[in-house]
């Protein structure tokens, strides 16, 4: 071998042993420093130690230190958790160990290349980039570690990961209320990114919620559930607040103070509850108010006489698809009093059979049945086999969510009450959930029984011969039909 050539092997052997060592002191320098430490160093111009942001740091820590596997952090827009968790959290693992292979998922590809290239500059600045793959999605480190970056439904299949982070995997409400959407973005989730994650890896999920059936709500609610950590950080602060605030104090009032956040409830309406606080449904409710239910006690029940009393159905024929659910009340001059609601998930014959059992129970002078789907098998099987008091009712038009509005000014005003009943918690909860819950099959009942009622109400109250009677009022059931009478005093049986 020329002396030259020799000369040439040594150097750059010795150059290599060199930059090894250095590579291995400054990594063992690196596992001595805290992650907040490693943030001031890296961007000492930000704001690390805000309260909500120290303490999402000391939840990553515990990731680091494999005290924790499994973290969702829901926290509003705007906060930060992105540009510390998405963002340089893997560069600081990625340090610590240049082998370290991280993939991060959000709902497209432009935004999850938006954070690859980020997180990549901190990297290339550290002088820590390296290996032959350098494209924006997609680059290694001189340790031979890797950063994958995709979107919903990007490709996946091959490689591993030992931290897995998923960022912002709803892109808006649109998406977010499309069943489909949110079963294209689990499946995704399910079947690619999570049978991606190497043994002893961690993945993070980090997200504002959007809907109680998103990929956080849908996977809490799975068999994995609890295997998960969870950060709740609300914009204005609930009760057993994480963070020890007080009831109603801002995340973060050096950006968003309360006059601010109120400021953004009033533009976002019911979208503020799921964003801001991380509840998909608002405490004090969504479209119905908390504050608007009035009660009836088992002793009130039992001096009044309702004038009649109605049944309405909102029916759903697959036991595995969504309840049917039955609303039963009994009216009185202008006001409406709740007496049960029925639910359940049932297969036509036994959907047949709970109506006949529904009727039996309460007499109603109707029994409305939605013009629709399975409501209209079931109306011609009444029919047929009965003579019951059944009304189709046509379906809605123009959206639910209008249809329930409304009827909101009688609920606000008073004129329906709850009676007591092991229904209620259940019904209560739907109806504060509604429009963003997961189910409002007993919502659907309940609008389509306030819509019948109120609008006799407002015939009796504009009759045209001033009788003080509908112009044209429904018939009560045949004394053929063992169902009751036209109700007076009629109570729970």
């Amino acid at each position: 071998m020329p002396r030259s050539a020799q000369t040439y092997s040594l150097r750059d052997a010795l150059r290599e042993q060199a930059q090894r060592e250095l590579l291995r002191r400054k990594q063992a320098s690196i596992k001595a420093t805290s992650f907040p430490d490693w943030l001031r160093e890296v961007t000492p111009e930000f704001r690390w130690d805000w309260n909500y942001i120290q303490y999402i740091q000391r939840q990553l820590q515990r990731v680091t230190d494999g005290e924790i596997r499994k973290l969702m952090i829901f926290c509003p827009p705007r906060h930060g958790k992105s540009a510390m968790s998405t963002v340089r959290y893997p560069a600081y693992r990625m340090e610590q160990n240049l082998g370290i292979r991280v993939m991060l998922g959000c709902y497209d590809q432009s935004l999850a290349s938006l954070f690859s290239r980020q997180t990549r500059r901190i990297m290339q600045d550290r002088g820590l980039r390296g290996g032959e793959i350098r494209a924006q999605d997609e680059w290694e480190t001189i340790g031979g570690g890797s950063f994958r970056a995709v979107g919903v439904g990007g490709g996946i299949t091959g490689r591993g990961a030992d931290l897995i982070i998923i960022d912002d995997p709803i892109r808006s409400r649109e998406e977010a209320n499309s069943e489909r959407w949110r079963d294209k973005i689990y499946n995704w989730y399910t079947n690619d990114v999570y049978s991606r994650l190497e043994p002893g890896g961690a993945i993070i999920l980090i997200q504002t919620r959007w809907h109680e059936d998103d990929l956080a709500g849908r996977i809490l609610a799975s068999p994995d559930g609890p295997n998960w950590t969870v950060i709740q950080l609300p914009a204005e602060a609930e009760a057993d607040d994480p963070l020890g605030r007080e009831e109603g104090a801002a995340l973060c009032p050096e950006r968003f103070d309360l006059p601010a956040l109120y400021d953004i409830k009033s533009v976002m309406g019911l979208d503020y509850y799921a964003l801001y606080q991380q509840r998909p449904m608002a405490q004090e409710g969504g479209l119905y108010k908390q504050a608007w239910f009035r009660y009836a006690t088992a002793e009130e029940l039992a001096e009044l006489e309702f004038d009649y009393i109605l049944q309405a159905w909102d029916t759903a024929s697959s036991q595995l698809g969504d309840w049917s659910a039955c609303v039963t009340a009994g009216v009185l001059g202008g006001d409406v009093t709740v007496l049960d609601v029925f639910k359940a998930r049932l297969e036509t014959p036994e959907l047949l059979r709970a109506v006949k059992e529904q009727a039996a129970k309460w007499g109603p002078r109707m029994i409305l049945v939605e013009d629709a789907a399975s409501g209209i098998a079931i109306q011609q099987m009444l029919r047929r086999e009965t003579r019951l008091p059944v009304v189709p009712v046509p379906a809605f038009r123009g959206g639910k969510l209008s249809h329930a509005q409304s009827n909101t000014p009688y609920v606000e005003g008073g004129r329906v009450r709850f009676g007591p009943g092991a229904y209620l918690t259940d019904f209560e909860h739907e109806l504060l959930g509604f429009p963003t819950a997961t189910h409002d099959d007993q919502v659907d009942a309940f609008t389509i029984l306030l819509t019948r009622i109120f609008s006799i109400v407002l015939k009796r109250a504009t009759s045209s011969d001033g009788s003080g009677r509908p112009d044209r009022e429904p018939a009560p059931p045949t004394a053929a039909v063992d169902v009751g009478q036209r109700a007076k005093k009629q109570r729970p049986v």
